[in-house]
């Protein structure tokens, strides 16, 4: 059978820890981080087949997105505006296009192809929802073109990309160095089910931006650990009450400092029986830890009336790795 439609999907993320150091020479921060994969996941198809009108093209790719977070209202509005946005500019793009490059290395020929992503992660929310759609990419395009890459080959290819992408295509609960994108996965059959509430804001938070506050006041740790350290071991091994004690994110003080709206989420949190609460990545989603799903939904009903909260999202981890789901 000629395969001509490979689908993938890849999981969105919250940093259990998040540290970061001074920015170096290239631009870039180095980060000691622990990920932990959520089950929200991005949806990405890679198909053989002429783009259609209602896509924007490059070098023969063309790509539609859908959003499927919010109300129908607010899917229909971002949904326009991220289609009407430079393919180029789409991680999806980008990664279908690394992957093609590979396959002609390798002799073959790859037609034009078309990207549906179906996108359920908070757009700007700091959970990699764009770095989810490059390792589903990277993952459907590889199946798709018969490039044969391994896990090391799609993680390589993935560090391309952005920081983030090897994060998603590991999947679980990871240890990250370097950029925060040398991935050593942590959990195994004993881990335990975390869930979370994921609390959103009215506006996005760009992570130039916060990065740019967090260098102007010299906020970055002069070292970072080059493995993982004792006191996170056993991160991947411990339920949500003692997980909660651990979380720990250099950049939610700069945040709450620039965003009193988070401040105001974060008091409101502090008055519930909430296990724990950290910024997502660099924001402006919070995610709350809850003791099972019972609780989240409860504690998803009292924050979702505070003002600084647009909306809830109640999920859970760890999430499985960046995989195919069907051909």
């Amino acid at each position: 059978m000629i395969v001509v439609s490979v689908t993938a999907s890849a999981p969105g993320k919250v940093n259990l820890v998040l540290w970061c150091g001074r920015q170096d020479e290239h631009g870039y921060h180095p980060l000691y981080t622990i990920f932990e994969a959520l089950n929200l996941r991005e949806t990405v198809t890679v198909s053989f087949a002429r783009p259609v009108r209602d896509r924007r093209t490059v070098d023969g790719i063309g790509v539609r997105t859908v959003v499927t977070v919010a109300d129908s209202t607010t899917n229909e509005r971002l949904s326009d505006q991220i289609n009407a946005l430079d393919p180029e500019r789409n991680l999806a793009v980008r990664a279908v296009h690394l992957v093609r490059s590979i396959a002609r290395t390798q002799g073959k020929d790859i037609p034009p192809v078309d990207i549906d992503v179906v996108k359920r992660i908070p757009i700007a929310g700091g959970m990699a929802g764009g770095s989810a759609d490059a390792a589903a990419a990277l993952t459907a395009a590889n199946e798709l073109f018969g490039t044969g890459l391994d896990a090391d080959d799609l993680e390589e290819c993935g560090r391309r990309l952005g920081a983030d992408v090897p994060a998603c295509l590991a999947g679980g609960i990871s240890l990250g160095l370097g950029y925060g994108d040398h991935m050593t996965r942590l959990d195994g059959t004993s881990t335990p089910t975390h869930h979370w509430v994921l609390l959103l804001a009215h506006d996005g938070l760009a992570t130039p931006a916060v990065f740019h506050h967090f260098d102007a006041r010299g906020m970055g740790r002069e070292e970072l650990p080059h493995t993982l350290l004792n006191e996170h071991e056993n991160l991947a091994r411990v339920d949500g009450t003692e997980l909660a004690g651990a979380l720990d994110n250099d950049l939610e003080q700069i945040v709450r400092t620039i965003r009193p709206d988070l401040e105001a989420t974060f008091h409101a949190i502090e008055r519930t029986d909430a296990l724990g609460a950290l910024l997502s990545g660099s924001g402006p989603t919070i995610a709350v830890a809850a003791r099972d799903r019972d609780h989240a939904h409860s504690l998803a009903a009292t924050l979702s009336r505070e003002p600084s909260v647009a909306g809830t999202v109640i999920t859970s981890g760890p999430s499985n790795p960046a995989k195919v789901e069907n051909t």
